[in-house]
C-alpha cells in the first residue's frame, strides 16, 4: 500500500516544532525506511524548499504551495481516478485530517506510532545482510521496482545459443 506522510507532522514529532520546520531531518529520517517501501510520498505545507529534492528512490517528497498540506493529502487521495483512497495510509498526528482521510476510505497511522516504526528501521536498528542492506550502507539508493524489473528480464533472459552449440 502506498503511503503519503504528512511531512510537518512527522517533523513534529520527531522534533517539537524545529523538527516541524526541517524538511530535510525529516527527509532524513524516513529514508531508510522507505528504502524497503513501494512508494512513499512525503507532503510538507508551503513552497519547494531547494535543499530538498522532489525524489528519493521510492520517496517522493511533494509541497502545498498556497494551499494547506492537509487540504493537499485530502486531494491527493483522489487524484488519480486509478488509485482508489482506500489504497492509501496517511500518516498524520493531526485528527481532523485523519477523520477527513476516513471518510473518504484512506486508513490512518499516527505519526508517533509511525515514528517508532521507521525509527526501528534506522541506523541503528540491526539489518539483515542483504544486497540493498549492503547497497545501503554504501550510500547507494536502492534500486526502482522498474529498475529491478529491467534487470531481472535481462539476466533471466533465456541466451541465444552458439553456432558450435549442440
Amino acid at each position: 500500500m502506498p503511503y503519503l506522510v504528512d511531512g510537518s507532522n512527522l517533523g513534529g514529532v520527531l522534533g517539537g516544532a524545529a523538527g516541524a520546520r526541517d524538511p530535510a531531518s525529516v527527509v532524513a529520517a524516513l529514508l531508510p525506511w522507505a528504502r524497503e517501501r513501494g512508494a512513499v510520498t512525503l507532503l510538507f505545507d508551503g513552497p519547494p524548499r531547494p535543499e530538498v529534492a522532489a525524489a528519493y528512490g521510492a520517496l517522493k517528497v511533494e509541497w502545498s504551495g498556497a494551499r494547506s498540506a492537509d487540504d493537499a493529502i485530502v486531494a491527493r487521495l483522489g487524484a488519480d481516478p486509478r488509485v482508489a483512497a482506500s489504497a492509501w495510509i496517511v500518516v498524520t498526528a493531526d485528527r481532523a485530517l485523519a477523520r477527513r482521510c476516513r471518510a473518504l476510505g484512506a486508513r490512518v497511522e499516527s505519526a508517533s506510532a509511525f515514528a517508532r516504526r521507521i525509527a526501528r528501521t534506522g541506523p541503528a536498528a540491526p539489518r539483515r545482510a542483504t544486497a540493498r542492506a549492503a547497497e545501503s550502507a554504501a550510500g547507494k539508493p536502492a534500486p526502482h521496482a522498474d529498475e529491478r524489473e529491467h534487470w531481472r528480464q535481462v539476466f533471466l533472459a533465456t541466451k541465444p545459443r552458439h553456432e558450435n552449440e549442440d
